[in-house]
């Protein structure tokens, strides 16, 4: 009996696949010939046509773009591109399924066509069906016919209004054709310069540019005119405004000055004044340290007319030091500005000093699980009373770190280095520097052991442990239509495979509903037979007590 329950379930295992199966390749049967049918009644491409331009004024030249698509599972055969004259019939070929090309083609626009305010062509191919007639697509594009209305946009650009005596201009025309029509002979005149520039034609939306390089030795003033005509024949003039352009007067004044400052004994001031008695303004100026490096002010602005802009700063004691700052920026008149201020000599104020230097360098992950980037603190100090020169933070197996010009008395410097670790190593940072008499020194700081181990912190990853994480994603997407197919197969085919699990549940609930009704009769046919029955003991009642 076990023996034929198994075989019974197997067989209704089987007959459940093949049927889920049979249905599946039913439902996507019947989708792909509504598609198919579908197709062939309506054409098997999409076509989009347009033009540019789409607006003109009179017949000429446009630009027609034929995008085709087919997104059907069939190729289409033998395609033409056809106008309506028939005087163009250019064949285009085969066009795959699900494939896209794109056309373009020049057009000359007629009368007739821009009165009629559409261009017209065809497109053509083989049947879809077996027995079915040729497929042509009506195409049109519209075009609009516009009122001939001319425009220009002339403009003036000049490099500076003031110019050193014998110093150069550069003055820049541009002119664009706004309207809709073509410009002709067109002309430009200034007599700055005696300049006479010349184009004979400027299409529609079609910019062109001139320039003029003018030296001046007194004021001169520019006064452009430019001259054009249209296609109807009519001519026009059009004038800009007077641009006066004066001689310049740079007065630039520069006064330094560094000493001992007023609030401390380790340190010193340094004083710039600038003074502007010309007519052209500075602007952007820039101020910078031209011995120790670094830049001491920006952005600085200093009007004509006598007026004065004053920087200062201060520098910690240095020993015997020399100061120098660089000035550099940009005038109105255009010139540029790059000068020097005299050097300054400080001596040091406490003589017979000497400089303390230390070095200490650590890092907070000596320990790590995996192969990463370790970084490092380092701090540099001076605790003695003169600065140190030419200082240079190198790794004894990994190079130079960093340089720096001095080490100055009680400010210590702060930064850190990153190195990448894929092995267990040792790091000793040194550093080497020139005392106030020249001599070399070299601190050494204490060896730093970086070990990899299970029980280490998380590093920062290297940039090639970083980029194996990185890879294109992927995004869903797609046709639309062929989602909705494929949504309708699913739910047919759960809808199959319900059905066939409630008919299978049914027929075993009644198969064992035969078996067990046939069980008691049998039972009760064998007990019939015998007519004895077992006997039945009564339970022995529990004594009290």
């Amino acid at each position: 009996m076990l023996n034929e329950r198994c075989a019974c379930m197997g067989l209704q295992k089987r007959l459940f696949r093949w049927t889920a199966l049979a249905a599946l390749l039913l439902v996507w049967a019947l989708t792909s010939a509504l598609c198919e049918d579908s197709a062939g009644e309506i054409g098997a491409l999409t076509i989009d046509f347009t033009i540019q331009p789409q607006i003109l004024v009179a017949p000429g030249d446009v630009t027609m773009t034929f995008v085709l698509d087919n997104p059907t599972r069939r190729d289409v055969q033998n395609i033409y591109l056809n106008s309506s004259d028939g005087l163009l019939s250019e064949p285009i070929g085969l066009l795959r399924a699900g494939e896209k090309q794109t056309l373009v083609r020049p057009h000359t626009v007629t009368q007739e066509e821009l009165d009629a305010g559409e261009i017209v062509y065809t497109i053509s191919h083989d049947p879809l069906q077996r027995d079915g007639e040729k497929v042509v697509y009506t195409l049109t594009a519209a075009v609009t016919k516009a009122e001939q209305v001319p425009g220009v946009s002339f403009t003036r650009q000049m490099s500076s209004r003031f110019v050193p005596a014998g110093g150069q201009v550069t003055v820049t025309y541009k002119i664009t054709n706004t309207g809709n029509v073509p410009l002709n002979t067109l002309r430009i005149r200034d007599a700055l310069g005696d300049f006479n520039g010349r184009l004979e034609q400027l299409e529609v939306g079609e910019a062109k540019t001139f320039i003029s390089r003018v030296t001046l030795e007194s004021e001169a003033e520019s006064i452009p005119a430019l001259e054009y005509a249209v296609p109807s024949g009519k001519e026009y003039v059009l004038n800009l405004d007077p641009a006066p352009i004066g001689i310049a007067d740079t007065g630039l004044e520069v006064a330094f000055s560094v000493g001992q400052s007023v609030f401390s004994e380790d340190t010193v001031d340094a004083i710039l004044i600038l003074s502007n008695s010309g007519d052209v303004d500075y602007t952007n100026l820039t101020v910078t340290d031209d011995v120790y490096g670094g830049v001491i002010a920006d952005v600085l602005y200093l009007p004509a007319g006598g007026k004065n802009v004053e920087v200062t700063y201060t520098y910690p004691l240095r020993g015997d030091g020399e100061y120098r700052w660089r000035i550099t920026g940009a005038n109105g008149a255009g010139q540029r500005l790059d000068r020097l201020t005299d050097t300054v000599t400080v001596e040091d104020f406490h003589a017979g000093g000497s400089a303390d230097i230390s070095l200490t360098a650590s890092t907070d992950t000596p320990r790590i699980r995996r192969a990463g980037r370790v970084t490092f603190d380092f701090a540099i100090a001076n605790a003695g009373t003169a600065m140190a020169r030419d200082a240079r933070l190198y790794e004894v197996n990994r190079g130079d770190i960093r340089r720096l010009a001095v080490l100055p008395v009680g400010e210590p410097t702060r930064f850190s280095a990153s190195y990448d670790v894929s092995a267990d190593a040792e790091f000793i940072f040194c550093l080497a520097y020139s005392d106030a008499q020249g001599r070399q020194h070299t601190q050494t700081s204490a060896p730093i052991a970086v070990t990899i181990a299970a029980d280490g912190a998380d590093p920062v990853q290297t940039e090639e442990a970083s980029a194996a994480f990185r890879g294109p994603s992927l995004r869903l997407g797609g046709n639309s239509t062929m989602f909705v197919a494929l949504l309708i197969i699913a739910g047919a085919a759960l809808t199959v495979m319900i059905t066939i699990l409630a008919v299978t549940s049914i027929r075993n609930r009644q198969e064992r509903m035969k078996r067990v009704a046939a069980e008691k009769q049998r039972i009760k046919a064998e007990l019939g037979r015998t007519g004895t029955f077992p006997a039945v003991k009564a339970p022995e009642k529990r004594k009290k007590g």
